[in-house]
């Protein structure tokens, strides 16, 4: 078994915004670098041996804030891309938003659910390969979609991830897991 510690990345000017951004490439703010700085010591008491990024740089940087760990980049931990949406808020959207968030519709030129699921699945099972705890610093939607597929928590059933915030999934050689902690906060 190995213990996966999934970090959403700290607040960037968007999230405080309530701006989707999928896979537009922004850093972390001011005060997601203090968010950031918060959740460190948790992260700390697990002592993860391995650390693996989205490319984007807001998870960068919140990996680097988080541990000295060497970085491991992998694209499969990225975002899913949003299309059309982003860039824009909730209330520019309007009731699809809703609809989106439980599952139930995709943004126009947004990429597959299937594709996502797909490429998490198998950074999940790769990452379980690692030295444990692994360290994943990655996205919501990233989170939303391992947490669908291996513990069978639909975007449905589920808050929004919090930024930044830990939840940690135990997995197994054969791929089965167990969520142990969801939305952990500072």
């Amino acid at each position: 078994m190995t213990t996966l510690l999934l970090v959403r990345h700290g607040p960037t000017d968007w999230t405080g915004e309530k701006r989707l951004q999928g896979r537009t490439d922004i850093d972390l703010s001011d005060s997601g670098r203090v968010s950031t700085v918060a959740l460190a010591p948790i992260i700390a008491a697990w002592h993860p041996l391995t650390l693996i990024v989205s490319p984007l740089s807001r998870t960068r940087t919140t990996a680097a804030m988080l541990t000295g760990l060497e970085v491991i980049v992998d694209d499969r931990w990225a975002e899913a891309g949003l299309g059309e949406w982003e860039g824009r808020r909730a209330d520019e959207i309007g009731a699809d938003y809703v609809r989106w968030r439980a599952g139930t519709l995709l943004p126009p030129g947004a990429e597959a659910t299937a594709a996502v699921t797909e490429r998490v699945t198998a950074a999940v099972l790769s990452a379980a390969t690692q030295p444990g705890p692994v360290l994943i610093v990655t996205h919501g939607g990233t989170i939303r979609s391992v947490l669908a597929n291996f513990v069978g928590l639909t975007a449905d059933r589920l808050e929004p991830v919090g930024a930044p915030s830990l939840t940690v999934l135990d997995v197994e050689a054969a791929g089965t897991a167990r969520l142990r902690h969801y939305n952990l906060l500072a």
